[in-house]
């Protein structure tokens, strides 16, 4: 009449505060090795400009174009990446409070769509990290489920830039005469 059980056929389930000690834990593991790759763009930032200051002493101004160009594009990932940083900061910030406070359930979905964001925006520079940030997102997940709160399913959407959206409006121009000329087409 009794069964059994092995060892793998029984689950322990983790208290929520030792979740969210892992989670933050994680988080802080995250941000560090975030913070070492923004100290690592920021040198090689100021080598490119001293490249630049270079080139244009000694009036090379198609090297000086090209560095100022990768000086560029190396700022916009510092940018993303110093932004991601500090939300998760944030968001490490918060948990400790909701551990604090027991207010999982209000400030769980929002702390869920920050870190899908910021996993996003390190994936260009960090994907590794956009990969860690994802596995903690599916433990909020967990908790979630645990709690018997259901998390939204977010659908990011790709971010557009200027010229994609031109490109994007002539494709639909273009569509759109197609369009017509099928269906006059039809008509005749």
């Amino acid at each position: 009449m009794w069964k059994l059980l092995k060892k793998k056929d029984v689950k322990v389930i983790q208290p929520l505060s030792k979740k969210i000690d892992e989670a933050v834990s994680r988080l802080e593991v995250v941000r560090t090795r975030l913070n070492n790759r923004v100290k690592v763009l920021e040198a090689r930032g100021r080598e490119i400009f001293e490249a630049i200051v270079k080139a244009q002493t000694e009036r090379d101004t198609d090297r000086a174009v090209l560095y100022a160009n990768e000086l560029a594009e190396l700022r916009k990932m510092l940018r993303k990446a110093i932004h991601s940083e500090l939300s998760l900061e944030g968001v490490i910030h918060r948990l400790q409070t909701v551990k604090d406070f027991d207010e999982l359930s209000d400030v769980l979905a929002p702390l869920r769509e920050i870190l899908i964001r910021v996993s996003g925006d390190v994936r260009g520079v960090a994907p590794e990290l956009s990969d860690n940030l994802r596995s903690i997102t599916d433990t909020f997940d967990e908790v979630s489920v645990e709690l018997g709160m259901f998390p939204e399913m977010i659908q990011v959407e790709p971010s557009v830039s200027e010229e994609a959206e031109k490109i994007l409006a002539e494709a639909s121009a273009i569509a759109a005469e197609r369009a017509k000329t099928r269906v006059s087409e039809l008509q005749i």
